[in-house]
C-alpha cells in the first residue's frame, strides 16, 4: 500500500522539500499551508499520517490538532509535529492533545522518514487486528445454531473515516449482523469461503477504489447476493461505469435510517 500523507506547513521551501524526500520513498502526498487549509484537505484526502508544523498563520498545529481529535474519524490518525519548538513544554502540551510523535528543525530527513514508516506500520498492525477481530466475530455468528434460520452477515468494505452509521442502523432494524472490513484490495479475503447476505462496498475503501476493487476480485463476478454501492456525496461527478455490477447505489448524503432499511428489506 501507498501510505497517504498530508503535510501542513507554512514555509515553501520546507514545504517543497519534505514533498520531495516523501515522494521519492513512495508516499503520496498533499499539502495545506496553514491549519486552515489542513483541516479542510485532510478531510477530503483522508490520508494514513499528518505530519504538521506548529506555528503556523490563521490556525496553528495545536488548534488543528484540536480540531481533529473532536471528529471522530480522525481521533486514532497519526499526527506527527514538526516543529523548531519541540522543548518540554512544547512536548507535554501536544501530547495532552493528543499527538503521536515529534521531529525538530532543522529536519533531520533519515530520522524523519524513520519516524513515519514506524507510525504507519503501527497503523497497518492496527488495521490487521481489526481484520482479525471481524473474522472471529464472522466465525462466532456463522458458529451459533440459530443462525441457521437467520439472515447471514452483511459484508461491508468502507473508507475507516465515511460516516455509515445509517447503513449499520438500517442492517440493525432488520436484524441483520455485519461485519465492517476498510481495506479494498483484500476484498478476495474477505470474501473467500465465506457466506454473507448482502455486499455492501463504499465508492472509496482506505486503500483503493470500489472501481478496481470490484474488478481484480476473483470472487465479487460471481456473487449472488445482492450488492451495493455507497456514494458519499451524490451532487459530486460521477464515474458510472461500473455501477452495472451493483444491485443499487446508496447515496450516504440522502440516506437515512428509515430510507436504508426500507431498502434491504427488499433483499432480506
Amino acid at each position: 500500500m501507498s501510505a497517504r500523507i498530508a503535510v501542513v506547513e507554512d514555509e515553501k521551501d520546507i514545504q517543497s522539500l519534505i514533498v520531495e524526500e516523501l515522494e521519492d520513498e513512495g508516499y503520496e502526498v498533499r499539502t495545506a499551508n496553514n491549519g486552515r487549509e489542513g483541516l479542510a484537505m485532510i478531510q477530503e484526502y483522508k490520508p494514513h499520517l499528518i505530519l504538521s508544523d506548529i506555528t503556523m498563520p490563521e490556525l496553528d498545529g495545536y488548534g488543528m490538532l484540536k480540531s481533529l481529535r473532536e471528529l471522530k474519524a480522525y481521533r486514532s490518525t497519526p499526527v506527527v509535529f514538526l516543529s523548531a519548538l519541540a522543548d518540554r513544554r512544547h512536548i507535554i502540551e501536544g501530547k495532552r492533545m493528543g499527538v503521536d510523535d515529534y521531529v525538530t528543525k532543522p529536519i533531520d530527513f533519515e530520522l524523519l522518514l524513520a519516524t513515519l514508516e514506524a507510525r504507519i506500520r503501527e497503523v497497518e498492525r492496527m488495521a490487521e487486528e481489526k481484520e482479525e477481530q471481524m473474522v472471529k466475530l464472522y466465525n462466532s455468528f456463522m458458529a451459533k445454531p440459530e443462525m441457521a434460520n437467520k439472515p447471514k452477515p452483511a459484508l461491508i468494505v468502507a473508507h475507516e473515516w465515511m460516516d455509515i452509521e445509517s447503513i449499520h442502523d438500517g442492517l440493525k432494524a432488520l436484524g441483520v449482523p455485519f461485519i465492517t472490513h476498510h481495506r479494498g484490495s483484500k476484498l478476495d479475503d474477505y470474501l473467500k469461503d465465506k457466506q454473507y447476505s448482502m455486499v455492501i462496498l463504499a465508492q472509496q475503501t482506505s486503500d483503493t477504489a470500489a472501481k478496481i476493487a470490484a474488478a481484480k476480485s476473483r470472487y465479487f463476478k460471481d456473487l449472488t447476493v445482492p450488492r451495493f454501492l455507497l456514494i458519499d456525496n451524490s451532487k459530486d461527478p460521477q464515474d458510472m461505469s461500473f455501477w452495472e455490477r451493483f444491485t443499487s447505489v446508496i447515496s450516504m448524503d440522502t440516506a437515512t435510517n428509515k430510507t436504508v432499511a426500507e431498502l434491504f428489506r427488499d433483499y432480506v
